[in-house]
């Protein structure tokens, strides 16, 4: 058995550099000739090997999007495309986004990680989490490639769970598949069951996987089986539904170039707590959507994959002048500097912004106005896709599910430009070594925190209940105390704190819990654009006082701090300290509205009487030029 496995190790190496070597050449499906209809992708599958797949395969293996797809398209080129080059240390980071969020609410932990160097992040391998690790949490909603395809930097102790597993190639269907019966939540699920090569089959509407590779064996041979006696240790297989394969032994394959939103909205879908506004009924859709445009109308990308994200100052940024006119700007405001007109792609509207000083449009975004929900009195907790697992089987449904992130805050950005933002406030048990605090991974700590928070037969039940339901348990200060000391007790030879709502607890030199301002603890922002408010419900459409008095929200909201301490509650924090622009200004300029309706009264009044006072006297001059005439003519 052990040759065996060895063998088939050793085939599967070969077949895949030598497939490789052909994987970065110019392929026909990668060539525009020109026509614009869809061609009709009838294929044949290949498998991780690149050994063409056989209804009477036995084993039958599962479909490789890589192998079956580089017949006809470059699949090293698209490779470097933005969904999956966040682990490539050449690639330009661009603006910050929305991380991946390391979360669990057991420990109350939420650590915003991405592999792309952003300020206020951290890189996963940092934090020590494998290649494999982080495709098994975070690959549900990964199209695949980059990470997923990085296993030879993980240790060699994974390197047959690999083997098993196979890599997470990028899988197109992800987006590019029109059928119906595509479901996403199925290839979701192969993630922890580590069934990594089985995932885009599972997702598509004619295989059906099961079984899972996480349960087999590391003598596991996918080829040559090796299971044990375990109940459990059932193999992943697939099976292709009936009539699959024409008589040619070809698969039609409903893929298209346009991605529709349904894909997108797999990843990149929002939901906002709270407000007036809970039902999906009473939602609007973003006023593009409603006009007929999809989300690559404006994102759009090459053969490279290089999806435009669409914000001011990216074209400079990637070096892509064309990229300009796909931003707000680009597309709605004519740039009279150049020869060819940009603005109006699509038949967009060039707004006027009567009467609005131009100082506007060098302080704010265009999405500051326009884009996301109205703002209220304080922020509202926001889930989304990736952080919350939003449309995955099993999921959290919670409102007050882990992580907990807020919005819409107004943040100033690099630009110098005010946009509205989510926000997390990071939270985690940590090493502090000074001025060094490094993030403890929540599988470590968490056998502490549920000894320490479920000794108390009066909150266990509580606490419980609350982490079944995905949410925090209840802290207080002197559990914290507790499990910081435990921590100790394991490695007495560091120092511990707890990262949370914006400060670091540690124990002090006289024993005591205390709190302090660490950079560590400062929140993570990103900007969003989505969704956009039509010009009749943009702020300032009701006048200067949607931002300019001391009741807007634009200004004086207050941004919500949660905490799973129940003896120190943290103080909200003001959206001003994130605009930037001061506190005393803006409360006297607040004010000044107030009086000028006033003003302007009196300014009027006052220019009337000038112009009467200016009359009488003009009056009289005339009256005096005619009286010198009429005495020089006598």
């Amino acid at each position: 058995m052990k040759n065996a496995h060895s063998s088939s190790i050793a085939i599967l190496i070969f077949l895949t550099l030598f497939s490789q070597t052909f994987a970065d050449e110019t392929k026909l499906g990668d060539v525009n000739e020109g026509s614009k209809a869809v061609p009709v992708h009838v294929i044949n599958m290949y498998d991780a090997t690149g050994a063409k797949i056989r209804i009477d395969d036995q084993p039958i293996m599962p479909f490789s999007t890589k192998q079956t797809c580089l017949q006809c398209h470059n699949y090293g080129k698209i490779s470097s495309g933005w969904h999956f080059n966040a682990n490539d240390p050449n690639a330009d980071p661009g603006r910050p986004g929305e991380p991946w969020i390391l979360s669990d609410q057991i420990t109350a932990t939420q650590i915003p990680v991405s592999y792309r160097p952003w300020p206020g992040v951290y890189n996963p391998k940092k934090l020590g989490m494998t290649s494999f690790g982080f495709v098994q949490r975070f690959g549900r909603q990964m199209p695949g490639g980059g990470v997923g395809e990085d296993g030879n930097s993980d240790p060699d102790s994974l390197y047959l769970r690999w083997m098993i597993s196979g890599k997470l190639e990028i899988n197109c269907l992800s987006c590019h598949d029109a059928d119906a019966a595509h479901d996403q939540a199925e290839y979701a699920a192969q993630m922890p069951r580590q069934n990594f090569r089985w995932a885009p089959a599972a997702s598509c509407a004619f295989a059906e996987v099961q079984g899972s590779a996480k349960n087999m064996p590391d003598n596991y041979d996918i080829y040559f089986g090796g299971v044990g006696d375990e109940p459990l240790q059932v193999p992943p297989s697939v099976k292709y539904k009936e009539g699959t394969f024409n008589s040619k032994g070809k698969v039609f394959f409903n893929v298209v170039r346009q991605v529709q939103n349904a894909r997108c909205y797999y990843c990149h879908s929002t939901k906002y707590i709270g407000g007036d506004k809970t039902e999906r009924w009473q939602h609007e859709q973003d006023i593009h959507l409603k006009s007929g445009m999809m989300c690559v109308d404006c994102h759009r990308n090459g053969l490279d994959h290089q999806i435009v994200r669409g914000y001011e100052g990216e074209a400079e940024e990637t070096g892509n002048p064309a990229v300009a006119s796909l931003s707000c700007k680009g597309c709605h405001i004519p740039d009279k500097s150049i020869g060819v007109p940009k603005a109006g792609r699509m038949g967009a509207p060039v707004p006027k912004h009567a009467g609005i000083p131009t100082v506007h449009f060098e302080k704010l975004s265009c999405t500051a106005c326009h884009s996301g929900p109205w703002p209220s009195e304080q922020t509202q907790d926001v889930k989304t896709s990736r952080a919350h697992a939003l449309g995955v089987h099993g999921a959290a449904v919670a409102d007050d599910a882990a992580p907990r992130i807020v919005g819409p805050v107004f943040v100033k950005g690099k630009d110098g430009k005010i946009a509205p933002h989510e926000l997390i406030f990071p939270s985690f048990w940590a090493n502090v070594d000074g001025d060094s605090v490094k993030p403890i991974l929540p599988d470590v700590v968490r056998p502490i925190v549920i000894q320490v928070i479920t000794a108390d037969t009066l909150t266990d039940s509580t606490n419980i209940a609350k982490m079944n339901a995905g949410e925090w348990p209840n802290f207080t200060k002197k559990k914290i105390s507790q499990i910081l000391l435990k921590l100790a007790e394991k490695d007495s030879a560091k120092s511990f704190g707890y990262i949370n709502a914006g400060k670091l607890y540690h124990i002090a030199a006289d024993s005591q819990l205390v709190a302090e301002n660490d950079p560590a603890a400062q929140p993570y922002s990103w900007a969003f654009a989505h969704n956009v408010r039509p010009a009749s419900q943009a702020l300032g459409a009701r006048g200067c006082r949607d931002c300019h008095s001391l009741k807007s929200p634009f200004q004086f909201a207050k941004v919500v701090v949660h905490s799973p301490i129940v003896d120190d509650v943290p103080a909200e924090k003001s959206m001003l300290s994130f605009e930037k622009v001061g506190v005393l200004y803006p409360r006297l300029f607040a004010l000044s509205f107030i009086f000028r309706p006033w003003l302007k009264i009196f300014l009027i009044f006052c220019a009337v009487v000038l112009v009467a006072v200016l009359g009488v006297f003009a009056f009289k001059g005339f009256d005096k030029i005619l009286k010198s005439i009429s005495e020089k003519q006598w």
